[in-house]
């Protein structure tokens, strides 16, 4: 896990709020909040408009767009805190079945009523790690776990697993618009067919040490987003045939984490980083790999890394929204938690309506937007499905 888990050690890390080096912006209006639980990952938004966020406790519920709790499922208890439930975000398929990747070591397939359809045991060796799982175009469910991908079918049953090599808590797989899914491990850019063959594989080091963060754009280009032997932050463009396209060196030389590139409708690629010196950066870089922006914010590591992009070009992290065009922000909520701050990226509804997970609590703002951007990638895990996969909606 290397510098990933300096981030979590302690687990009682105090964040700072989210500001930018100009001005601070308003805060925004909360449409509903829910206080009686702490939320550390990505939240995901099923075909029927209910909102799923796992919390710290090992439990997931199910939000109705009011605020109401439709329901709650407790899943085994593996310790009060774990590292990796930074990262057990839910996964909706089509058919609302929920996916979660649990501390437990087991994949866990949950109906939309709360119940579990079954469950699947991907590492029994404790402590787990664990991170989001992804969907393939024929509903497979891919899953890593050190030092393999597991392909499952609907059903639960293992269709294959392939050794990959080692990775770290925040590895995950993406799938491209022809079923190649794409993951990064042991320094390598790996790409592998639907049926578990082996399909190229790329050498990323030692611009990139772990390519845990993959997006796809539209053409097929795969971007890469990770630290190397300089400590920097490293934009890779691979084509989907494994060669190097180009590469792009970030200006902060004190990067201990960074989140999923997230695609504007213009191709613009726009990422988030942080720092172990209590900063944080935003920036923009375009198709062809130029740096179009940069703005440096003074959060503390995890808040402001992973993305997402509304219709009107606005960038959402846990704690605040950046304007696309320059990186500055429109307002910040001072969210505020004396344990550690959620990793995951905001969702975006349809109506606007902005849901953020966090350590005081999950919270939903009034929004303007029409959702997402209509762009190849525009949210960390691809979608409000968090389905990592090019051809979800």
């Amino acid at each position: 896990m290397q510098k990933y888990i300096k981030l979590v050690s302690g687990f009682a890390v105090l964040f700072a709020t989210l500001l930018s080096c100009g001005d601070q912006g308003k805060e925004p209006e909360i449409r509903w909040r829910f206080t009686s639980a702490a939320f550390l990952a990505a939240p995901a938004i099923g075909p029927d408009g209910t909102i799923y966020a796992f919390s710290e406790k090992d439990t997931l519920y199910a939000f109705n767009q009011d605020g109401t709790v439709r329901w709650r499922l407790g899943l085994p208890d593996t310790i009060f805190y774990h590292p990796s439930n930074l990262f057990i975000a839910p996964v909706i398929a089509a058919d609302g079945t929920i996916y979660l990747f649990a501390a437990d070591g087991y994949l866990y397939s949950i109906n939309p009523a709360g119940s579990i359809n079954w469950q699947f045991p991907i590492k029994t060796t404790f402590p787990t790690i664990c991170g989001t799982p992804a969907l393939g175009a024929d509903n497979r469910i891919y899953v890593y776990a050190p030092e393999s991908l597991y392909a499952l079918s609907p059903s639960g049953t293992l269709d294959w697993a392939v050794y990959v090599g080692g990775g770290s808590c925040i590895t995950f797989p993406a799938v491209g618009a022809d079923g190649t899914i794409y993951i990064g491990a042991d320094r390598d850019l790996i790409a592998l067919n639907p049926n578990g063959t082996w399909k190229w594989s790329a050498d990323i080091s030692p611009l990139i040490y772990t390519a845990d963060r993959v997006a796809i754009g539209s053409d097929g280009t795969v971007y890469i987003f990770g630290t190397g032997n300089n400590d920097a932050g490293n934009l890779l463009a691979f084509s989907a045939e494994g060669s190097l396209r180009w590469t792009c060196t970030l200006v902060d030389s004190d990067c201990v984490n960074i989140g999923t590139p997230v695609l504007g409708a213009d191709g613009t690629i726009y990422l988030g980083s942080a720092t172990s010196s209590a900063r944080g950066w935003l920036y923009a870089v375009s198709p062809a790999g130029q740096v179009r922006w940069q703005n440096q914010t003074t959060s503390l590591v995890q808040n402001a890394y992973d993305l997402a992009i509304d219709s009107e070009g606005t960038i959402y992290c846990v704690e605040g929204a950046f304007s696309s065009a320059d990186g500055s922000l429109k307002w910040h909520y001072p969210i505020g938690a004396t344990v550690v701050t959620s990793v995951g990226a905001p969702a975006i509804g349809g109506d606007g309506t902005i849901y953020v997970a966090s350590g005081t609590g999950f919270f939903a703002f009034n929004g303007t937007a029409t959702g997402l951007a209509n762009s190849a990638w525009p949210r960390s895990r691809h979608d409000n499905r968090n389905s990592g996969n090019v051809l979800s909606q």
